[in-house]
């Protein structure tokens, strides 16, 4: 896969990713920053705990979620060997989330 379109593409997937993740870090430092604001307000408490644990899980999923954005991109511009390589990505990182819990 090559040529101006296919040049095209991978720019917009690019772009979209970075955007992806910009929203993704920004999303988690919002709920960390207001988190960390409560607990030091009202000291640990169930809406300090609660939001501090979202902004680590949003943080966390956020790779993930650049890699099933590119993989759908990938199916997209039917590029086989990236998709490949995506799903294998992606078939690693479940599986040293599920190992371990």
């Amino acid at each position: 896969m090559s040529g101006p379109d296919s040049d095209a593409a991978i720019e917009r997937l690019e772009v979209q990713v970075g955007r992806l993740l910009r929203a993704g870090v920004t999303l988690a430092t919002v709920c960390l920053a207001v988190g960390l604001g409560v607990w030091l307000i009202e000291g640990q408490g169930r809406a300090s705990t609660v939001t501090l644990k979202l902004g680590l899980v949003i943080l966390m999923v956020t790779p993930l979620a650049r890699v099933v954005a590119s993989l759908i991109a990938y199916v997209r511009l039917r590029d086989w060997f990236f998709a490949t390589t995506t799903v294998m990505v992606l078939l690693v990182l479940i599986a040293a989330w599920v190992l371990k819990s």
